[in-house]
């Protein structure tokens, strides 16, 4: 019911003209904030009050909401919104504190959402808001579709969390075998090394979409860290504890790919509500350190098979605009009645232009423009290969048995070179179904 809620929200935003990145974004804030009140890193139903209160003057939502994000961006000790201290929050998400105007409609929408008690929504709720958002060419385009639970851990269980379970239970066996043997300093330094391992891991989903896979994930690896860190604390490691507080899983291993903006940005902001959920169920009403979020720039929208500079429209070898039928639109056939392409609206398509790299012998980024279009004229030029995610977990390492344990971890975000092996200008110049308006 929630999730319907916000993809009724979110189309309307759209259905107004507003960007669906730059809504996105907006709805995304405005979400974090109300979980922000509800496990009391804000004044307890602090912005609820706030949007009751713009309810029936909506024109006095956008300034009150946007000077409430500045501080938390910023943090202050006294906020004039709120009335009491804001925590500095910092990271991408209130970077940009720009709020969308609403109508009252609007406004119940987001009090209704206000109702749920975020602290226990669980974050892949998103996923459903985000399929139920988009409309169903563009969803069936994107292959955004929720993935249940059930479905996401028989991937992430065997790919991640048991082959770290094996290793976790053998030095487990090892470190009490020390600890019966009077060695406890060599037990420690065995499962301090482990947790180590644990919070220098890193995953990457290609296709992350609303990055459901992980925060399954990130959760499992929290539950893991528990277990070595209860481990520590029974052999009366206190002192290593402390040591080992700014070494701990989170949010920056979790690395994510996707095309769609929405999508990204609900990713990111699923990894931090998840991170701050197990945070508040361990630590009780302590706050995490400020910044409360930071920007790790781990979920990058961008296409994980294509490397490009900018996007062209299509046109023939006269230089004229190419255009073609939306995909979508249909008419009656004037004798059987059945479906038919129908030859208007028609839309422009787009070719993937890769800059020349520096000292080639050409610059005109319009050079060899053979073209390959798709025979589907709803196809797009999105190589989506979620089957990735059987192999691009990280750990294990690829190739060699899913069990291996002499993996090698990623040491940084993938980056994609360019593939101009004669310095020329490469061309990738696949259709797409985006209309016009929204192509650069």
């Amino acid at each position: 019911e929630i999730a319907q809620r916000l993809a009724r929200l979110a189309i309307s935003l759209e259905a107004s003209g507003h960007p669906p990145e730059l809504a996105a974004a907006f709805l995304i804030r405005c979400l974090f904030t109300l979980f922000a009140e509800d496990v009391g890193l804000l004044p307890s139903a602090g912005f609820t009050e706030l949007l009751r209160s713009v309810r029936d003057n909506p024109a006095q939502f956008v300034p009150l909401t946007e000077h409430l994000w500045r501080d938390m961006n910023e943090g202050t000790p006294f906020s004039v919104i709120l009335r009491e201290r804001v925590l500095r929050f910092n990271g991408r998400l209130f970077a940009e504190a720009q709020a969308l105007p609403l109508d009252r409609d609007q406004i119940d929408l987001l009090i209704d959402a206000g109702r749920a008690d975020w602290r226990h929504v669980e974050p892949a709720i998103f996923g459903t808001f985000l399929e139920r958002a988009l409309d169903p060419l563009e969803r069936h385009s994107l292959g955004a579709h929720y993935t249940p639970r059930a479905y996401v851990e028989r991937l992430v269980l065997p790919t991640v969390i048991e082959p770290l379970r094996e290793e976790w239970t053998a030095i487990h066996s090892a470190a009490f075998s020390l600890h019966e043997q009077g060695k406890d300093l060599d037990a420690i330094k065995l499962i301090s090394a482990f947790q180590v391992r644990l919070a220098q891991l890193r995953v990457l989903d290609p296709a992350c979409g609303s990055g459901n896979f992980l925060y399954v994930t990130l959760e499992h690896l929290k539950r893991l860290e528990g277990e070595v860190l209860d481990t520590l604390d029974a052999l009366g490691q206190r002192q290593m504890l402390m040591e080992l507080a700014g070494v701990s899983v989170d949010p920056h291993q979790l690395l994510g790919l996707e095309l769609n903006p929405r999508a990204a940005t609900i990713a990111e902001m699923v990894l931090w509500i998840g991170y701050l959920q197990w945070h508040f169920r361990t630590h009780g009403n302590v706050n995490p350190p400020e910044p409360v979020i930071r920007n790790f720039k781990n979920i990058q929208c961008r296409d994980a098979v294509l490397a490009y500079d900018r996007v062209e429209w299509v046109t023939d070898e006269q230089g004229r605009p190419v255009t073609r039928w939306d995909g979508r639109t249909m008419k009656p056939h004037p004798v059987s009645d059945d479906p038919i392409a129908r030859e208007t609206p028609r839309v422009r398509p787009a070719g993937y232009v890769r800059a020349a790299t520096s000292g080639s012998r050409r610059s005109d980024a319009r050079t060899h423009r053979r073209r390959f279009h798709r025979r589907d004229p709803a196809a797009t030029p999105y190589v989506y290969f979620a089957f990735l995610r059987d192999f691009i977990a990280c750990q294990p390492a690829f190739p060699g048995s899913l069990h291996s344990q002499k993996s090698q971890p990623l040491t940084g975000f993938p980056v994609i070179e360019p593939a101009a092996a004669d310095g020329d200008s490469k061309r990738f110049p696949w259709t797409t179904s985006a209309p016009a308006s929204t192509l650069p």
